[in-house]
């Protein structure tokens, strides 16, 4: 194992970052995110999928060791110890990158709620949600809808937790979107009616509340999107570009650059930045979704757009 070898399966992007960039906490909760999303477990347990996660984890152990500055005192370690239980590990996985979501709102009966749902497969009723308040509630319905992907959830699922948490509480009226990934690039905003009442609801925001005279009003927005995208809770935009080596060089413009198309939006990516191997990923920085900020309408920073280009 070597550094380009473990950047490329954590998805660092090699030409636009420095070691010393790397933080602990960032590499923990990509580690988490990977770790996850590729466990055999959740993958039907096949060669293929045992090989990748234990890529995985060769990587973050090197990592851990290697970079510069990491102080692995403070580090929580999930793979020190070799272990058959792969469903032990994948709890342990869960809980703390829950951890590592909620800081210091994590208990355990958010963890057993959560539990229950993705890993128990018992029937989700409002029975689980019983002792929890409706902020609560809300927090597990977002955290389970904005890594989806990660967890492995099927949409039907969401969809029965997020009708309990509309039947649950009174006084509290909730919405679903869909917007397009136009929408989260260009910043459009939704007029919703309410009582003959304007709210404009920022598309790009995964949750957004509003107070409609003592009535409580929380808009979520689920985009749609085309299946090689996905949207982290950064708002930083995932995507796979496959490129047919024979038509390689078809897709360059006359500077010499690659386009990738996300939704109506084109991006360029120098043909001089990247290298002559079947995968790599580039990141386009401040160049995607507008970041959440405390006012809900300043679209003045972007998150990032990460390209995973594969030469096929």
């Amino acid at each position: 194992m070597n550094y380009k070898d473990a950047f490329e399966i954590f998805e660092i992007d090699l030409n636009m970052t420095e070691y010393n960039d790397i933080s602990l906490d960032y590499l923990t909760k990509k580690y988490r995110k990977l770790a996850l999303k590729n466990h055999p477990d959740k993958n039907g347990n096949t060669p293929e999928s045992n090989e990748k996660f234990k890529k995985i984890n060769e990587a973050y152990n090197f990592l851990k060791r290697e970079i510069k500055n990491l102080n692995t005192k403070d580090f929580v370690s999930e793979t020190e110890t070799e272990s058959n239980d792969t469903s032990s590990l994948y709890v342990d996985l869960l809980r703390s990158f829950m951890q590592s979501v909620f800081e210091r709102n994590y208990n355990d009966l958010l963890s057993k709620i959560v539990n229950d749902i993705i890993i128990a497969g018992k029937q989700i009723s409002i029975k689980i949600f019983d002792d929890l308040d409706k902020e609560t509630a809300s927090t597990i319905y977002t955290f389970l809808s904005n890594n989806r992907s990660i967890l492995h959830l099927k949409q039907e699922v969401l969809d029965i937790v997020r009708e309990i948490v509309v039947k649950k509480y009174d006084n509290v009226q909730i919405y679903k979107l869909n917007p397009s990934i136009n929408d989260l690039l260009n910043n459009n905003l939704y007029k919703l009616y309410v009582n003959n009442t304007l709210f404009l609801v920022p598309l790009w925001y995964n949750e957004s509340c509003f107070d409609n005279s003592g009535c409580e009003i929380i808009v979520l927005c689920e985009p749609e999107l085309p299946k090689e995208i996905e949207i982290d809770e950064d708002n930083n935009i995932f995507i796979e570009k496959n490129i047919h080596h024979d038509e390689l060089f078809t897709n360059l413009t006359n500077d010499g650059s690659l386009v990738i198309n996300i939704g109506e939006k084109e991006y360029e990516i120098l043909l001089s930045n990247l290298y002559i191997k079947r995968e790599q990923i580039y990141k386009i920085k401040n160049a995607g979704i507008s970041k959440a900020k405390k006012d809900i309408y300043d679209i003045s920073e972007k998150s990032d757009i990460i390209v995973k280009i594969t030469i096929v």
